[in-house]
């Protein structure tokens, strides 16, 4: 699958501090914008949620989600856990890339914390539970409804014989949205910024970096619907099926806790 990135001529904002950016992911096209700013980053959600209730009567919100870090560090101890610098959200054809790090003092973004304790808002990603776990304890914004995508295709696709709890995200998106929808990814290292802007509290993300980004924010978006649909047939269930996902993910780890104190006997 094709995906392209360009940045839109006189988007950049000096005021508001935002780059604005068209990517295509296949025949699919996103609308990403890249900020630091808590002002900026506000009316970007809440131009996306009003264009993704226009075209559905449901109230559930499906957002595509995840937080990640420009590096690992590590001591003679281990991984060393330092905060989350970059957010993704994707909702629909939008998608928006928020920078983190220029927080004062990890203060919580007020925006942020309540659109994702909106109990109608439904975030899907990989990995979300530990993520949201890490947000909360650096940031204080705590996700009202969080769904694993990895657990969400197990009971959606109903397909034991995949082992879809151990998939990564471009074997999931393959496996439930179709093998048309494999991304080819660069063998090194994505750079993430490019020179420092005189002008710009922070760098400026590289135009792969946005890219690559925006795609697996989509994707987690675009799996997660799917899955809903497949679960209950439409989004207005969403909800429900989030509950049911989270009981059912409950239910195998206290097998498993079971299972385990059984065999010590």
């Amino acid at each position: 699958m094709e995906i392209s990135v360009e940045k839109i001529e006189g988007s950049t904002d000096v005021k508001y501090f935002y780059d604005s950016y068209t990517v295509h992911v296949g025949n699919h096209r996103i609308l990403t914008v890249v900020t630091y700013c808590e002002i900026t980053a506000g009316k970007w959600l809440k131009h996306a949620k009003k264009a993704n209730n226009s075209k559905s009567l449901s109230k559930t919100l499906v957002v595509g989600f995840s937080v990640e870090r420009q590096k690992d560090y590590y001591s003679r101890y281990g991984l060393l856990e330092f905060p989350y610098e970059l957010l993704h959200i994707c909702i629909g054809s939008h998608c928006l890339l928020y920078h983190l790090n220029n927080l004062d003092n990890y203060k919580p973004p007020k925006f942020l914390a309540h659109f994702l304790s909106d109990p109608e808002v439904i975030v899907v990603g990989m990995g979300i539970k530990d993520k949201s776990s890490h947000l909360e304890k650096d940031f204080q914004v705590k996700i009202k409804n969080a769904v694993d995508l990895n657990e969400l295709a197990v009971k959606g696709m109903k397909r034991d014989e995949l082992d879809l709890g151990r998939y990564d995200l471009d074997r999931l998106a393959k496996a439930v949205l179709g093998k048309h929808m494999d991304v080819l990814r660069p063998g090194r290292k994505i750079e993430w910024f490019k020179r420092k802007r005189p002008y710009y509290h922070s760098p400026e993300l590289n135009d792969e970096k946005v890219m690559f980004t925006t795609a697996d924010a989509y994707l987690c978006y675009r799996i997660g619907s799917q899955l809903f649909d497949m679960i209950h047939g439409k989004a207005s269930s969403a909800i429900a099926a989030a509950a049911a996902v989270a009981a059912a993910a409950k239910s195998r780890k206290n097998k498993k806790m079971k299972k385990g104190k059984k065999n010590k006997k």
